[in-house]
């Protein structure tokens, strides 16, 4: 299995594509393929994003996206926003979309109240993410179909990380799973015991377009036999503002743990550290220092920038912004001495920035 990560602008805005092993390296649109899953996170195209007004804080990019409408782009499986500040949750690029999309609609609370405001979306299509916890079923998961009655299908999990007295709802992350459906180029027959739920689909509905299911509970989905061959989980952490490992580490010792998807696959974080006087809210993004103790813990193949674009900034908040920009090359060697490395050995988390337009297929274990 592998992921597609596609930067649509020079801040924060990702198109992130799914896909199971059996899909050739070299083919142009894998997202077509059974089995594959696309996630838009966050997108916001061009137009200002404005917090109580332009007076206060209206910014805008400082260079183009690689798209100008959504409508440019495959309609994806799911639409994913982070939280519900305008540069996260901007209704002007969203409402582009048809108001017949079919994606899902994922997002924290306060995001979901003002995305219905807008009365665009079909209410079914929009869910709201509960914060994560291990004591309680709080992970959102979608069954992706499998191949044949031979195979087992695959999931798509999401989990919202953050505080429990979030009132800002700025330093968040969202914590993603994907596991492919099990086919039979990749499993031992029988090696599962599938709770039925539905009909099986027949052998050619490989043809036909699958429409993935939402399903709510862990234990009612698969339970593996003792050998069973499954496929690997790819695992991403989406956290732009930057989030204490602490709050973090509960999902990551159980449901990645229990999925087998440690290492973390791919971190996307920033890398320049924005910090704001505290009435204004004091720390904006953790930059590397927060991505070093992500790193260090869950041991990213790739880390990735995000939210680091230095925008177009208006109003009363533009004199108070403050960035603090680390060398790559440091924060890698950072990563090494934080984790005991000897002189001279290089950490093996890969620190990418892509522009507008860029992508980057990182392949699974």
């Amino acid at each position: 299995m592998a992921l597609t990560l596609k930067a649509l602008n020079n801040d924060t805005s990702f198109l992130l594509t799914f896909y199971p092993s059996i899909v050739p390296k070299d083919v142009k649109s894998p997202e077509s393929f059974p089995g594959a899953y696309t996630i838009l996170i966050d997108p916001w195209l061009s137009g200002p994003a404005e917090i109580l007004g332009p007076r206060f804080s209206s910014q805008e990019h400082a260079g183009d996206s690689c798209f100008k409408s959504l409508r440019e782009l495959p309609e994806p499986d799911m639409i994913l926003i982070s939280q519900d500040k305008p540069d996260h949750c901007h209704q002007e690029t969203l409402c582009e979309l048809s108001p017949h999309v079919n994606s899902l609609i994922l997002a924290p609370l306060k995001a979901v109240k003002k995305i219905k405001s807008w009365r665009h979306f079909d209410y079914n299509l929009v869910h709201t993410l509960r914060r994560y916890s291990s004591k309680h079923d709080t992970i959102f998961r979608i069954e992706i179909p499998a191949f044949s009655s031979a195979g087992s299908p695959g999931e798509v999990t999401i989990s919202l990380l953050a505080p429990k007295n979030d009132i800002i709802g700025t330093h968040n992350a969202i914590g993603i799973t994907y596991r492919p459906p099990c086919s039979v180029l990749s499993m031992n027959l029988g090696s599962y015991l599938i709770i039925p739920q539905s009909e099986p689909p027949s052998p050619d509905s490989m043809d036909r377009p699958q429409t993935p299911r939402i399903i709510s509970a862990t234990a009612n989905t698969i339970y593996p036999s003792p050998y069973n061959t499954r496929e690997k989980t790819i695992s991403l952490l989406y956290s732009p503002h930057g989030l204490p490992y602490s709050i973090i580490k509960p999902w990551a010792s159980t449901h990645l743990v229990s999925e087998a998807a440690l290492p973390l696959t791919a971190l996307i974080h920033s890398f320049v550290q924005v910090d704001m006087p505290f009435y204004m809210g004091g720390n904006m993004a953790t930059g590397v220092p927060g991505g070093l103790d992500i790193a260090q813990n869950l041991f990213p193949r790739v880390w990735v920038g995000a939210h680091d674009e230095e925008k177009l900034v208006k109003g009363v908040v533009s004199g108070s912004i403050q960035r603090k920009e680390f060398d790559i090359d440091d924060a890698r060697k950072s990563l090494g001495a934080r984790s005991g490395l000897k002189k001279g050995l290089e950490w093996n988390t890969e620190m990418i920035v892509l522009e507008a337009g860029e992508e980057r297929r990182i392949d699974g274990r």
